[in-house]
């Protein structure tokens, strides 16, 4: 087999020379096209849904609200997978989507899917910021009571 292909490599010459010049070119061209960045996002695209529901025992937060949740989230296009953790007065839902799902269209998909599900009275669902692995390391939040938000702004 490997004779034959040697042959035929031998004997067609011009056809072998025009391939590998068109691969060295395609490669070059592919080669100038491809996106380096210092640290490059590989995370998966994810939204999570927290709500805290305070003075609900698990089993109520996941009947009350980490269901319905997860109803309305479950058509949410591209989602790949889902699951669901309730504890005492918290439910937590991480959302895995595709690959090639933009963030923030996935986020606003989710902003609209909960916003239809009606949940007990002063319990609002929320999205965690939107971090990647490489992104986020420290959160910090400036509180003061002898200054106002603009002054505070300044600091």
């Amino acid at each position: 087999m490997i004779n034959r292909i040697i042959s035929i490599c031998l004997r067609k010459r011009l056809v072998v020379v025009m391939v590998s010049t068109l691969l060295t070119v395609f490669g070059y061209f592919s080669w100038t096209k491809l996106a380096v960045e210092a640290y490059p996002d590989i995370g998966d695209v994810t939204a999570q849904v927290v709500t805290q529901a305070p003075g609900l025992a698990a089993e109520e937060v996941e009947q009350q609200i980490t269901i319905p949740l997860e109803r309305a989230l479950a058509g949410t296009p591209g989602l790949e997978s889902m699951r669901s953790s309730s504890t005492f007065g918290l439910s937590i839902i991480p959302i895995v989507f595709r690959d090639g799902v933009d963030d923030y269209w996935a986020r606003q998909r989710v902003t609209d899917n909960i916003s239809q599900v009606t949940l007990p009275p002063g319990i609002q669902p929320s999205l965690l910021p939107l971090a990647g692995p490489t992104g986020e390391i420290y959160r910090y939040t400036l509180e003061s009571d002898t200054k106002n938000l603009m002054e505070l702004s300044e600091i």
